[in-house]
């Protein structure tokens, strides 16, 4: 059997040595350049100066003041990630460090030269500064299914078209005019250019007002006449056209009472393709959400005015996903969303008008998922759920229904994918227990194909259950007790499933590392630790307990798996195999 798992192990591991593992470096980094330790307060100079030459590291105190509370700093220049993780392991270990973080620089946040940006309520509503900041989404095609966007110079039968004035420096893609038939989507109405607006309005331009993704390209594609009216064909066939011709986030302003079969199947498709769709949830000020902001693969967005409550015209209802500011102008005209667009119906014009509804809300969403993306998400699922685990939560009754996960937050959105390894773990129970109860049902059926029952006959070691815990949800009770004080820094990697220190040491979010998602540990425990009949216990139930966390994340989680090539089923069959290839190992090596 131990030579057999050797076997095992040197094809697996020359399996896994054969992906791009070149590219695995941290993405996004931390930029500070030190790393602060704060000692107890009143620890003498001399203790700090021997912690410094234990671990070859100058350590200096931050300032005249730093002494009665031992503040100080060191540089982490020549240390690798791997390097520095260690050093501040063995840091955290010392009983005299209280703690230790990286010497972040702040700075003003960046507000932008638009003249009329300080009328622009609704930007600062979901902290913009803040998010302006990290990333302005370059590179990012964002499609506006819409009444078109008044940008080109052209004239037709039917008029004259411009560019207008705050939209000269935004970039464009081409796109298609479904209700002409041609490829000019200009604007004849006025709601499509405001929109589009507050996606990418030209930013920092000294010219009127700003825009939430000023560095994406638009993709205008007109889908409703001058008087906003269009059908589902052309709809269907606008989402289609964004997902094949590059897209990444699709804006749909737009709705109707009755679902569509033809616009679910684009939508799916667009979906499949990786496309984050953001739809409007509707104007009828009650509970129904009009659709397409209903259909489960888009992102429904509800409408809060200047004060974050619900906008009186909004529709809400189970399927609201966000709320963002759409603007309420019975409070008064200023209190709508400010962008720069035509005259109603007058493709000649430019003007700067407050709108207001879930048309102007749903924009917001579209600009900051394509913020998101620009820094590296691009599973829409993934998209999803950061938009929402960010966003800022209502405690009104029914707030669920009429804000969905809560306001946007631009600013914690994008930061919330910065890779930090000071960060600590998500312990919260409730978010494992699916993890946790997926460990003990694979340990049950391992037990009934072996024909024990450790419940009834005879308990495995303490060492197994441990294992199980640490692979399939992590040993959430350290953080539930008073331990890390006693355990220092590694504390919060046995507070973490074991396949989840792939974020800290891996630094992505949007993806999972291939390497602690697979059998690859199992194998090296088992055949490490499997002559040693106790220890043996603890590989046994960590096999297992990975297998579990493995399944749960094939058929629970939307993330993708990184270098796995092609669409998400390649994703699931590696989870999926390796799933049942370290079940097989724990059944394998619990033989007599």
């Amino acid at each position: 059997m131990r030579y057999n798992l050797y076997v095992i192990a040197g094809c697996l591991v020359g399996l896994l040595l054969s992906l791009p593992l070149t590219g695995m470096a941290q993405e996004g980094a931390d930029t500070a350049e030190e790393v602060v330790v704060n000692f107890k307060d009143h620890l003498p100079p001399e203790e700090i100066e021997k912690i410094a030459h234990k671990y070859g590291i100058h350590l200096a105190y931050n300032s005249v003041f730093s002494k009665p509370e031992a503040l100080t700093r060191f540089s982490k220049s020549g240390l690798s990630p791997e390097e520095l993780q260690r050093l501040l392991q063995a840091l955290a270990a010392e009983g005299t460090v209280e703690y230790t973080e990286p010497n972040y620089l702040y700075q003003a946040y960046w507000v932008p030269n638009d003249p009329l940006y300080d009328k622009q309520w609704h930007m600062r509503q979901i902290d913009m500064p803040g998010a302006w900041e990290k990333a302005n989404g370059k590179g990012v095609i964002v499609a506006v299914i819409d009444t078109g966007i008044a940008y080109e110079e052209y004239q037709d039968r039917k008029g004259v078209y411009h560019r207008v004035q705050d939209l000269a420096n935004t970039q464009f893609v081409e796109g298609y005019d479904f209700i002409d038939d041609d490829t000019h989507p200009n604007d004849d109405n006025g709601h499509g250019t405001h929109v589009a607006g507050t996606i990418a309005q030209s930013t920092n331009n000294g010219i009127g007002v700003a825009g939430v993704a000023y560095g994406a390209q638009l993709m205008p594609l007109k889908v409703l006449n001058r008087f906003g009216i269009g059908n589902l064909a052309d709809i269907a066939e606008a989402i289609t056209y964004a997902a094949d011709h590059g897209a990444q986030v699709i804006n749909l302003s737009l709705g109707g009472f009755f679902p569509s079969k033809t616009i679910r199947e684009a939508m799916a498709y667009a979906h499949r393709k990786g496309v984050t769709l953001v739809c409007a949830a509707g104007n009828s000020g009650r509970r129904g959400v009009s659709y397409p902001a209903s259909d489960p693969h888009c992102i429904g967005v509800s409408a809060v005015g200047p004060d974050g409550t619900l906008a009186p015209y909004s529709s809400y209802g189970p399927q609201i996903d966000l709320a963002a500011p759409g603007g309420d102008t019975s409070k008064g005209v200023m209190n709508g969303v400010l962008q720069n667009t035509i005259g109603f119906m007058d493709p000649g014009t430019d003007r700067y008008e407050y709108f207001q509804g879930t048309s102007m809300a749903a924009p917001h969403v579209a600009g900051t998922a394509a913020l998101v993306i620009s820094l590296g998400v691009k599973n829409p699922d993934e998209v999803e759920k950061i938009l929402k685990a960010t966003a800022r939560v209502s405690a009104e009754k029914n707030g669920n229904e009429k804000y969905g996960a809560g306001l946007l937050n631009a600013a914690a959105a994008v930061s919330f994918l910065r890779p930090d390894i000071f960060a600590p773990p998500p312990t919260l129970l409730p978010g494992r227990l699916k993890y946790l109860l997926a460990g003990l049902l694979l340990a049950w059926l391992y037990f009934r194909l072996r024909r024990e029952f450790p419940l009834t006959r005879k308990l495995p070691r303490l060492l197994f259950w441990l294992g199980l815990l640490w692979a399939s949800s992590g040993l959430f009770f350290v953080d539930l007790f008073p331990l890390s004080g006693i355990l220092g820094h590694s504390a919060g990697s046995l507070a973490r499933a074991f396949p989840d220190l792939d974020y800290p040491l891996w630094g992505r979010i949007s993806d999972l590392n291939p390497l602690f998602h697979s059998a690859l540990f199992p194998v090296l425990l088992l055949v490490t630790l499997l002559s040693t009949k106790s220890m043996s216990r603890f590989a046994l139930g960590f096999t297992l307990g990975l297998a579990s966390h493995l399944l749960v994340d094939t058929f629970l989680s939307s993330v993708s798996v990184a270098y796995i090539p092609g669409d998400f089923i390649l994703d699931k069959l590696w989870l999926l195999g390796n799933a049942l290839f370290s079940f097989w190992l724990a059944y394998l090596a619990g033989k007599p």
